[in-house]
Order: C-alpha cells, then sequence, then structure tokens
C-alpha cells in the first residue's frame, strides 16, 4: 500500500524519475500542437496528451505536476502560434529577439492554464489512483472555458477546432458547445493513459466504446433530413469577396488601385445578382461617411443586392468602432454593427505593463472601443448576427446574437493578412466553423487573403476559397430558426463543469494542507 493512500497496482509502484512528468509534458505538448493547422495530424488530438497522462499518474510532486503542466503548455503554444513574432517584428516594430520574447510571454501567461489542470489531477487524488485521470478532462473543459474569457478571453485553438474538417465528431457542439467536444477528446485520452497505467484492455474497450457513441451519434445526425419547416427551400444566393490584398500592399501601396480592385470584384460579384455580397474587413482604404466615391459606388452595385461590409465608425471625443454595415438599394439597413472583442495586439495592446514595448498592429486610427454588446443586422427574414475577425471564435458572443437577438444567420468578416504563412488563417477558419453547429446556422466567411468559405448548420463547409487567393466564392445560404440546447441552455453545462473543478481544487488542497498537518506533527 502506498504511504499515502494510493494502490500499489499501477504507476504507483514504479519508480518516478524527477525530469519523467516534465519531459513527457513537453512531448506531449509539442505533439498536440501537430493536430491543429497548419500541420492538421488529427489523430494526435487524442493521442498526443496520453504520455502526460500517464506521467500524471504516477506523479508524486504536485510542485513537479504543476511546473510540467506549464511546460505542457509552453511547448504547445510557442509550437501552434508561432505567427505571433512575424505580426510583432512585421508590423509591431520591434526586431527578432523581441518577437521571441513576445511570444514566450504570451505562451507562458497561456501556460497557466494547464499548468493548473496538471496540480488539481495530481493534488486531488493520490499515485495511481483512477480518481486522477477522471478529473484530468474536466479541469481540461472548466480551463478552456476560462481561457475565453480571463483577461478579456482568448478562445484560440481550443481542442474541438482540431476536428473542424470532420463533422461527424462535432456535432454533440449543438449540446454543450466546443468545451464539451474538448472535454470528450480528452476523456478518450484519459481512457487511453488509464490502459496503458493498469496494463488492462478495459479502459481501452471503453474509449472505443466512447469514440463508437460520439460518431456514431454524429453520422445520425449528418444522414438525417432537415426538420425544420420550409427549411429546403430557403436558399439564396450569395457571393464573398477575398481580393487577396496583402498587408504591405495596403501599408504602402496605392489607395485608388487597391480601391479600384475590390469595387471591380464586388461589381463583377453582382453580375449573377446574388442576395447578398460580404465583403471583407479592411477592404475599402476609405470609410463609408468620409468617402462620396464609396458610397456612389456601394449603392449603385446595392441596386440588385445588399452588402454587408466592414467600415470605421467615428463618434464624439475622437472614440473610433470596427462595424459591419449592411445596405440596400435604399442606403443603410439600420444601425452597423459595432464590434465587440478587440483583436490583441492588433486593435488593442493587452496587460500593457507587461507588453509596453509593442505598439499596436492597426494603425489607421489608434486603439479602437470595444462595444458593451453585440447587434444583429437585418430588418426582413433575414437577421444577420456578425463576428468582426476574432471575435467569431467566442461563443459565447454568437450563442447572444442567436438565442437572445434571433439571428439566422452568421456572417464574419476578417483580415488574416497580418499573421504571415504559419497557420493562422487556418486556425482562425477552424474555430470559426464550430459557431454552426453549436448554434444550427449557416455561416458565411469573407477574408480579405483568406480563407473564406460557406458552413451550413451542421458544421459541414460546402464552399471554401484557400489562403493567397484572389476570387469571388459563390453558393447557397439558408435560414434556420430553431434553437440547439447550446443556444438554450447549454452555456450552463460549461459554468457546472466550472463549479465541479474548483470543488476539485479546493479538495486538492485541503488534501495538500491535511499532509503538511501530519509531517509536521511530532
Amino acid at each position: 500500500m502506498d504511504p499515502r493512500g494510493g494502490s500499489s497496482g499501477g504507476l504507483s509502484g514504479m519508480p518516478q524519475g524527477k525530469w519523467r512528468t516534465p519531459v513527457a509534458g513537453v512531448a506531449s505538448g509539442l505533439l498536440f500542437s501537430l493536430a491543429f493547422p497548419p500541420v492538421e495530424w488529427v489523430l494526435l488530438l487524442p493521442l498526443a496528451p496520453v504520455p502526460f497522462l500517464v506521467a500524471l499518474a504516477g506523479e508524486r510532486s504536485r510542485a513537479r505536476a504543476l511546473v510540467s503542466g506549464f511546460l505542457f503548455g509552453l511547448a504547445y503554444w510557442c509550437a501552434s502560434i508561432p505567427w505571433i513574432v512575424y505580426v510583432v517584428t512585421h508590423y509591431g516594430g520591434q526586431g527578432e529577439l523581441m518577437g521571441v520574447v513576445c511570444l514566450l510571454i504570451l505562451a507562458a501567461i497561456l501556460a497557466e492554464w494547464p499548468a493548473l489542470v496538471a496540480w488539481g489531477t495530481v493534488a486531488a487524488a493520490p499515485p495511481g489512483s483512477a480518481w486522477r485521470l477522471a478529473a484530468f478532462p474536466l479541469l481540461w473543459m472548466a480551463t478552456e472555458h476560462a481561457r475565453s474569457f480571463v483577461y478579456g478571453g482568448f478562445p484560440w485553438n481550443l481542442a474541438g477546432h482540431a476536428l473542424y474538417r470532420h463533422p461527424i465528431w462535432l456535432q454533440s457542439a449543438s449540446l454543450w458547445g466546443v468545451y464539451g467536444v474538448g472535454a470528450l477528446v480528452i476523456a478518450v485520452s484519459a481512457l487511453l493513459a488509464a490502459a496503458v497505467t493498469r496494463r488492462s484492455l478495459a479502459p481501452l474497450i471503453w474509449a472505443a466504446g466512447l469514440a463508437a457513441v460520439v460518431g456514431g451519434a454524429g453520422a445520425l445526425r449528418l444522414s438525417a433530413p432537415e426538420t425544420e419547416s420550409g427549411a429546403e427551400n430557403a436558399g439564396f444566393p450569395v457571393a464573398l469577396l477575398q481580393p487577396n490584398v496583402s498587408q504591405e500592399a495596403r501599408l504602402g501601396g496605392s489607395e485608388a488601385q487597391i480601391y479600384a480592385a475590390v469595387i471591380g470584384q464586388a461589381r463583377a460579384a453582382a453580375r449573377e445578382k446574388p442576395s447578398l455580397i460580404v465583403i471583407p474587413e479592411s477592404a475599402f482604404p476609405v470609410t463609408w461617411e468620409g468617402s462620396s466615391l464609396l458610397r456612389r459606388d456601394l449603392s449603385e452595385i446595392a441596386q440588385g443586392s445588399e452588402i454587408l461590409f466592414n467600415d470605421i465608425e467615428q463618434e464624439s471625443g475622437d472614440r473610433y468602432y470596427n462595424v459591419a454595415r449592411l445596405i440596400d438599394r435604399g442606403g443603410p439597413v439600420g444601425r452597423p454593427y459595432r464590434k465587440v472583442h478587440l483583436v490583441p495586439f492588433g486593435e488593442y495592446v493587452p496587460l500593457p505593463k507587461v507588453f509596453f514595448f509593442v505598439r499596436q498592429v492597426s494603425t489607421e486610427i489608434g486603439a479602437f472601443s470595444a462595444a458593451p454588446r453585440p447587434t444583429t443586422l437585418g430588418e426582413n427574414s433575414v437577421r444577420i448576427g456578425v463576428g468582426v475577425c476574432y471575435e467569431i471564435l467566442y461563443s459565447a458572443l454568437v450563442r447572444i446574437e442567436v438565442g437572445e437577438l434571433g439571428a439566422n444567420l452568421l456572417v464574419t468578416i476578417s483580415n488574416d493578412s497580418w499573421y504571415g504563412r504559419a497557420g493562422a488563417q487556418e486556425q482562425h477558419f477552424a474555430g470559426a466553423v464550430l459557431r454552426t453547429i453549436e448554434t444550427k446556422r449557416y455561416l458565411l466567411r469573407a477574408a480579405i487573403t483568406g480563407v473564406s468559405g460557406i458552413v451550413d448548420q451542421r458544421g459541414r463547409i460546402q464552399r471554401e476559397l484557400p489562403r493567397d487567393r484572389p476570387g469571388i466564392l459563390r453558393g447557397t445560404a439558408r435560414v434556420f430558426e430553431q434553437k440547439t440546447v447550446w443556444t438554450r441552455w447549454g452555456y450552463l453545462l460549461p459554468r457546472l463543469a466550472d463549479g465541479i473543478a474548483s470543488a476539485v481544487l479546493l479538495f486538492g488542497l485541503a488534501r495538500w494542507h491535511r499532509e503538511r498537518q501530519r509531517v509536521s506533527q511530532p
């Protein structure tokens, strides 16, 4: 019997070298990053955490678990978002060294979440206890949820995002969102780790059974006919513009040439009279209020189609908002949508006392202001929930647009030309796909340099235009009115996970305190 109350079975009786868990953390973190774009070795998503989980199952030191979790996160984030270096050096006014420093600082901040998961896992139960591996998926879900809000939120590369091209595994997002999908993936990892630590086939069978249930349910949902009345005949033509104007061209090129290219593409899109034309973020070098030429040209194009485009709105007191406008043949349709979640380093500098040496990337006007709440666009049968750039990754924002404001179509416009070619564009697109399944809404995504796409209400990518290619993406969109479980009540499930995870952490603290008292007694 282990002196701390664990069983002598499994790994609890095996010697644990002091480097075993840290090395496993680094290895798992690096492998986990390969499941995401641009590599997309998706099979690694459940397999990569297994070495780390096996090491944590027998780890005796809470401090070493904490450090190992931090190393997992540091390795994962440095490997999956190296484009931060490109952004900071090319557009943030810093050299290569400071670019690497910024990546390390951001990765270290984000690494606190897997560090907390690892500490809580080891603190919750003695070495060899099955409760450790049971606690890990729950703690993982809670920390992914927390990462979406704390410090303003950074819901980038959540575990479920890696499955964006495999909707069969994503259908449960309609119940518990992307957070529940991630928890299921990590639950499979925990069962695989249990098979290793206990040298038993039973956990492996459970893992296969869980995967079979999730995949089977997903296949049934994807093959089932749409039950919403009239949905099959509610399609309408759309056109998404991808002018492929690079950030270098926007900053140093001819504004007249850029304007002519985008307007020319919009006129070409309008020739087939789509119901809606979507023009991406940062496409125009002028604003609606400041340019009579833009107002004239877009009004002419809008005689046969509604147009959704990006603009900058100025308020008294030098407050600027990044907005989306909708116009038709009669002019602007309602008030513009004001962006709620700003891009870190792009539209504001997060933690300015830490990143005091970095100027923001967006140089057109200075810092933007954030709107307090989202709104929808459209006054007729199509009510559009908008996400400008990065904020489409916030499932809570889209849930409000659909669940409370009645949006029946999702549109996101983005400028991802800042990020180089290290996978950020594909990672951004991957995260956006999850919103369709969570809300049962079509998504139209227009990005200035890609990736643009049309995704149906079950997460199937209908049309896609890869990055760095100019083009007009034409297709059909449909509107849906039914609300999913996630839209109605699903946000309660991550909060429940948060509460249970907090209880696990408190229990771990209590165990640690009792052990310290026991050791200190004569």
